[in-house]
């Protein structure tokens, strides 16, 4: 169970560690780490992740549970005929495979049912997809970082186990009603439709600029997903309006918005007194985390039906028959045993006499293959003469694709080396890189295409070219055994 948390969004990272006190979530640490538009963002939050979470003495990977805000992921509704639970992930992967513009090998995904309307001849689910390269990039980050992904959920849903948690939404049987939790962040208004405390709908936008701005940015917002709802959930009644934010911002919008939306409630929760235990750090606004408090307070059950991406729900395992065939199987196997024994105690004498004859056929077979060894030996020598050639042109096209670009490093030479029996191909690279780390990122990459690379010693001595260039590397390195590894 994860203790650390990070809502991933392509601007910044929130960064939380906690654990739930009662009905609320106590945090231990929260940071927000600005992301870097240019190739140097990976690196800097690494070295921002191993400041925060530095790893033990028993080198054991803290598990981290990270949230994907609405904009990331896409979310569908699939209608299935009225099939039980343990049939629903064959299904949902069929039409998934219909449904998405991209290949479902694409994406992470996972479902949560909805309610089931009684007479129904059918029932719906809520499909939630993230492109797999998204989560591939978490998941390196971290693993660079000494850190372990273990969950990844999507923030729609960590809203809803937060205000269930909190006792602002309860389990209901009217299915014509539903409620609108708006979370009003600085950075973006997040709103998730949910009937009783399934998720049903979720939608994200803009925020405000400024305070006299909250209640025309909050209308606008509720208009645009109330009218993308309608095409899904088709005609449903709002009973309640749940703002979610700072006094300041929830006092600024008035209760006059109802009047558009079926004369709904409209219920103001200060998050700090709602959701957390204990101040938060100076600097942090009490709105930007309530997803993080969601997913801290759902690692306790909170009714609320809820997605993992990397661990999705699956088909129950299917009972195991084969035991029970084999058992089957051994009876009729002594059964058979036992009625062919006198006639088996008849055919002994016959079969040692076959034995005897493919015996002495095998013996004079041995001599054959024996008298040709040699010349077999001499054969496979001549082949590996002939196939031990490497293209050279090849692999210097393969090492160019994983080279980095000359404003980091540029390699003076190649010296290719003579391919010794029993030995694999090597070359060495001789040039001048900017830092060190550079050339750690060059040997990564080799290691990770394939190649061997013999442990190195950079030497800093700045190159002739230029004075930027200050660590002169000699790389070793070997050739793979399969060239279509490294090309690939």
């Amino acid at each position: 169970m994860a203790d650390k948390f990070i809502e991933w969004d392509r601007d910044r990272l929130v960064v939380a560690e906690g654990t739930a006190a009662g009905e609320k979530a106590q945090f231990r640490l929260v940071r927000i780490l600005e992301r870097q538009a240019d190739s140097n963002d990976t690196l800097l939050l690494v070295d921002q992740l191993k400041q925060l979470f530095p790893v033990g003495t028993d080198r054991k990977r803290a598990s981290v549970a990270i949230v994907f805000p609405r904009q990331m992921v896409t979310i569908h509704r699939i209608q299935l005929p009225q099939v039980p639970d343990s049939e629903i992930p064959d299904m949902i992967r069929l039409q998934a495979s219909m449904r998405l513009t991209v290949p479902v090998e694409s994406v992470c995904m996972d479902f949560t049912p909805l309610p089931i309307q009684p007479g129904s001849a059918t029932r719906d689910v809520l499909l939630v997809t993230v492109p797999s390269d998204q989560v591939a990039v978490a998941r390196r980050t971290l693993n660079d970082a000494g850190l372990e992904l273990s969950e990844v959920r999507v923030s729609a849903y960590c809203v809803a186990q937060a205000a269930a948690r909190a006792g602002f939404l309860r389990e209901s049987a009217d299915l014509e009603k539903v409620d609108v939790v708006a979370v009003m962040r600085r950075d973006f208004i997040e709103l998730t439709f949910v009937r009783g405390t399934s998720v049903v709908f979720s939608h994200s936008g803009s925020s405000w600029t400024s305070l006299e701005t909250v209640e025309k940015t909050i209308r606008a917002e509720l208009t645009r997903a109330r009218m993308s709802a309608a095409e899904i959930l088709g005609e449903h009644k709002i009973d309640r309006v749940i703002l979610i934010g700072a006094p300041e911002v929830t006092s600024a919008v008035t209760d006059q918005i109802s009047t558009r939306l079926d004369g709904a409630r409209i219920e103001r929760v200060n998050p700090a007194d709602a959701f957390l235990s204990g101040a938060l750090p100076e600097g942090i606004n009490s709105a930007d985390i309530v997803t993080l408090a969601g997913a801290i307070l759902g690692e306790a059950a909170s009714g609320v039906e809820v997605v993992d991406l990397i661990n999705p729900r699956r088909a129950p395992a299917k009972k195991d028959l084969r035991r029970l065939r084999v058992l089957l199987g051994s009876l009729a196997g002594v059964i058979i045993v036992a009625g062919g024994y006198f006639w088996r105690q008849g055919q002994i004498n016959e079969l040692a006499d076959v034995k005897y004859l493919v015996d002495t056929e095998n013996a004079e077979i041995k001599e054959m293959l024996q008298a040709g060894s040699k010349e077999m030996t001499q054969s496979e020598s001549v082949s590996e003469w002939v196939n031990r050639d490497v293209e050279w042109l090849d692999e210097m096209v393969r090492l160019k694709a994983i080279l980095p670009a000359t404003d980091r490093m540029f390699i003076d030479s190649f010296q290719f080396s003579a391919i010794q029996r029993g030995a694999s191909p090597s070359v060495k690279l001789v040039g001048f890189a900017k830092s060190e780390s550079d050339v750690n990122e060059l040997a990564r990459k080799l290691r990770d295409a394939g190649y061997g690379v013999k442990p190195f010693e950079p030497e800093y001595r700045a190159s002739a070219v230029s004075q930027d260039y200050g660590v002169q590397i000699v790389l070793e390195v070997s050739l793979p055994a399969d060239p279509e590894s490294a090309s690939g």
